[in-house]
């Protein structure tokens, strides 16, 4: 196995982070069968009688007998026939029993339907004095501050982490077919009879560190065992590492998984949200320890059912278990269950000892009937153990950097434990289905259908598509059409880390039909063998590009492959032919400098020479020039803090974090225009952030900007618009490409997500798990006259004299796939013709 370090192991899982996994299933659904025939097997959905979702960890057991099964996370069980007159005992916590005997005559399946217990006792109500679950619950309150494990200003604790992916629900035609010829061993049975196919496999070892005045945080990795199929084994997560998450806290109001927010059981304002039972007491160690059965109060949010264990002493809560009660409204996932167990360190002090989290997701996004919980879904698992825990260590964090927060370190040998050294270290040991993973990963990553797949999720990742020593790309430029070259058709290549891990040359050549010009790119970056990241690049780059595009917008949508939004997809949902576009050469050099996690600089000295544009040349004192050029250096330094992020070789995504991500770009330079020349200056920044507000979000970001000196008007600020029936989030979507030009401005984007408040309470649309999701613009900004001293600007641009404010109102979740949303263009009336009102729409694919 190649040395591959941690693999999407975030709590927060993101498009990032499944992107891969969404590929290669869907991938797999188009060769499976849906169909699936077992002769020997009974097998059924069991559900709840009055809402009819699936239940799942449903116990099956043979009556007088300890032979059985569970139900899946589905709700679909599977069992070796049992004899005739036999009696089936379905039970779950929270419903009544069921008992169905197996008739003489064969059963090829058998659905029950469980009807929910009604309690009558010590239901929670906000009054006074009403019953010992009041009370109860009320203490949990009270002392829920000293029991939370993230109250301790300073603790330490080994954690050993256990990570799987799976495809589960596969059908015999998927493994007799074709793509898995001679290849039926990497299909391995379950303990309900169904069959799955590994993909992921991941363990490791390491001992945290944190404090939090001031905040530091630690984590050394001792231990580190990655098998995964192509990609998903060579992807890292680092910056501020998953080895530091504890991933779910129920003492926390609301839980964060798959971009939500999940209201906590014991939530301050719980009574809102939930319904609880005092179901038993027991003794345990001469310890009195309650159980209390919850439920959601209203059908359609992100709560859970379940149950929690709470001692009487401290009034600490030892085990919580739940399901999620609804799964409509987060795309693609079809089930959730979470687990936390919590023990006391000195006897006194709770503190994590395991937590779990299994998850399915479904990648078709409509119902097909009753064979919706037997289709083909990735199944995800994680389990997290605790011990070691030492509160108010006497040592020192110590931090490579003395600016740094947190970072991660592996031992040297930590990647090379062998097979005695995990044995001896496990805090959980592994059971048959792990081992039958591990054992056919690796054979799983040769089959001709999955390296397909796996190069497929990796042109999702970098644009590229990897043949070899040579990759392809990015696909996105191949081929686009507008007024000024006609059809476009682009072919580049870049090398691949079959030829080096620390060189990369990249390049491409470019025609268009209509004006019958060349043009290329041609590109060499150096990555230094360093702990923290150090890139040199030099490029140049000739091509065709749109009013107002420039690389400032990678401050923003920070992992896209290009700054231009003149692609292939744009091409497909364009409502005007484009013509708002000119010729840009430039040649640049760049050095990036990552002084610590969460602290980068990025160094650029660059000479930009921009054409006349044919249908808005440029005009200097009633006579046209030919070009304008300018030479610059400019800075910029990029914020975060506690962001995950993926780094392969050159590849860096940034995944997520809860905090604003800052750029503060400064810059210098000379402007040259018809032999004549002078210096300017300008400093720009950028501001996004995602908040989650309850069971909502809300997302912003802010630009600004100012330009000292003259420049031509293709070098200043020219907002971003969209002539397209395309939703784009930081573009104003009822502007025209070329109205406005500013040498001062301020841009706000907002996204509230209602994550479907108003539409699961309307009986007509709770089903179709629609979410409601509202915008707002804001764009203000000026110019100074002096900008024409240059070139005079095009008739179309005109002075923005009152702020543009733009609004939507929408439906995202549609299929899983698609936002759609009406926008108005509120204010000023466009002076070239853009319209006030359209609907506009995003395909995306992400939870």
């Amino acid at each position: 196995m190649k040395n591959r370090k941690q693999n999407l192991k975030g709590s927060r899982i993101s498009l990032g982070n499944f992107m891969v996994q969404h590929i290669v299933v869907i991938l797999l659904v188009f060769i499976s069968s849906m169909s699936f025939a077992q002769t020997s097997v009974l097998s059924g959905n069991v559900t709840d009688s009055e809402t009819g979702e699936p239940i799942p960890y449903v116990n099956i057991i043979i009556k007088n007998t300890l032979t059985g099964t569970t139900t899946d996370t589905t709700g679909v069980y599977k069992l070796n026939y049992p004899n005739s007159n036999d009696t089936l005992v379905f039970s779950a916590v929270g419903f009544y029993p069921v008992e169905k005997i197996i008739p003489r005559t064969f059963l090829s399946s058998l659905s029950v339907e469980l009807q929910p217990e009604t309690f009558d006792i010590s239901e929670v109500e906000v009054k006074p004095d009403d019953g010992p679950m009041r009370q109860l619950f009320k203490n949990i309150q009270d002392n829920k501050k000293k029991n939370n494990p993230a109250q301790f200003s300073k603790y330490s604790y080994r954690k050993y982490t256990k990570w799987e992916y799976q495809i589960n629900n596969v059908k015999d035609k998927m493994i007799q077919a074709k793509a898995f010829r001679n290849n039926e061993n990497v299909f391995k049975t379950d303990a309900d009879s169904t069959k799955f196919l590994p993909l992921y496999f991941s363990e490791q070892i390491a001992f945290n560190e944190v404090q939090k005045d001031p905040a530091l945080q630690k984590s050394t990795v001792i231990a580190d065992k990655t098998n995964g199929v192509g990609i998903l084994n060579d992807l890292e997560i680092s910056g501020y590492t998953s080895a530091l998450d504890l991933e779910v806290n129920y003492y926390d109001n609301f839980i964060n998984l798959f971009t939500q927010n999940f209201v906590s059981p014991i939530a301050e304002n719980g009574w809102f949200f939930y319904k609880y039972f005092l179901a038993d007491s027991m003794l345990v160690d001469s310890q009195k320890i309650y159980r209390v059965n919850y439920q959601p109060r209203r059908k359609g949010e992100n709560t859970l059912k379940g149950y929690f264990l709470v001692e009487d002493q401290f009034y600490s809560i030892m085990e919580i278990d739940g399901d999620l009660s609804i799964t409509s409204n987060i795309n693609f996932l079809k089930s959730l269950r979470l687990k936390s167990n919590y023990t006391f360190v000195n006897d006194t002090t709770p503190f994590y000892k395991r937590v779990q989290i299994d998850a399915l997701f479904d990648y078709v996004p409509f119902k097909t009937g009753k064979k919706d919980a037997q289709r083909l879904s990735l199944f995800y698992t994680q389990t997290a153990n605790v011990d070691q825990v030492t509160i108010n260590p006497p040592d020192p964090i110590k931090l490579s950097s003395k600016n740094a927060k947190y970072e991660t370190v592996k031992l040297p040998n930590a990647y090379n434990r062998d097979s005695l050294f995990w044995e001896n270290n496990r805090l959980e040991a592994l059971n048959e289905k792990d081992l039958l993973a591990t054992s056919v990963i690796d054979s799983i990553s040769e089959i001709k259908v999955i390296k397909a797949a796996n190069n497929l999720a990796n042109m999702s990742l970098t644009s590229y598509y990897d043949i070899g020593k040579i990759e392809l790309g990015p696909y996105t430029s191949f081929f686009n059409t507008n007024k000024v070259e006609g059809y476009h058709l682009f072919m580049g290549a870049r090398t691949s880390e079959e030829i080096s891990d620390r060189m990369m040359f990249w390049g491409g050549l470019g025609y268009g039909t209509r004006n019958k010009k060349v043009n290329f790119s041609l590109g060499y970056g150096y990555l230094f063998p360093t702990t923290n990241r150090q890139v040199f690049k030099v490029y140049y780059d000739d091509k065709m590009i749109r009013h107002g595009e420039n690389e400032k917008i990678l401050n923003l949508y920070e992992n896209a492959f290009t700054p231009t939004e003149n692609n292939l997809i744009s091409q497909l949902l364009k409502n005007d032919e484009l013509d708002e576009i000119f010729r840009e050469q430039k040649i640049a050099t760049q050095y990036e400098y990552e002084w610590y996690p969460g602290l980068l600089n990025k160094l650029s000295v660059n000479y930009t020479r921009h054409e006349s544009p044919e249908f808005y040349p440029f005009i200097r004192n009633n006579h046209p020039i030919k070009s304008v050029s300018a030479f610059e250096v400019a800075l910029d330094t990029r914020w975060s803090h506690e962001e995950k992020l993926i780094d392969k070789g050159f590849l860096r995504l940034y995944m997520d974090t809860w905090y604003p991500i800052i750029h503060l770009t400064v810059g210098a330079g000379r402007a040259f225009y018809d032999n004549e020349s002078n210096y300017y200056g300008k400093v720009a920044t950028t501001v996004k952030q995602a908040v989650n507000i309850g069971q909502s979000r809300l997302d912003y970001a802010i630009e600004a900007g100012a330009f000292f000196g003259k420049l031509p008007y293709t070098m200043l600020d020219i907002p971003r618009g969209n002539e397209t029936y395309g939703l784009y989030r930081y573009d104003f979507n009822m502007l025209n490409y070329l109205e406005y030009a500013h040498d001062q401005y301020i841009h706000t984007y907002v996204d509230y997500h209602m994550n479907g408040f108003l539409i699961r309470r309307i009986p007509l649309f709770r089903e179709t798990g629609f979410r409601e999701v509202f915008s707002s613009k804001l764009m203000v900004g000026r110019v100074n006259d002096k900008h024409q001293d240059v070139v005079a600007f095009p008739s179309a641009i005109t002075k923005l004299e009152n702020p543009y404010v733009e609004l939507g109102a929408g439906l995202e979740n549609i299929l899983s796939m698609f936002r759609v949303e009406a926008i108005w263009r509120v204010t000023p009336k466009s002076n070239i013709g853009a319209p006030s009102f359209g609907f506009r729409a995003l395909f995306y694919i992400g939870l």
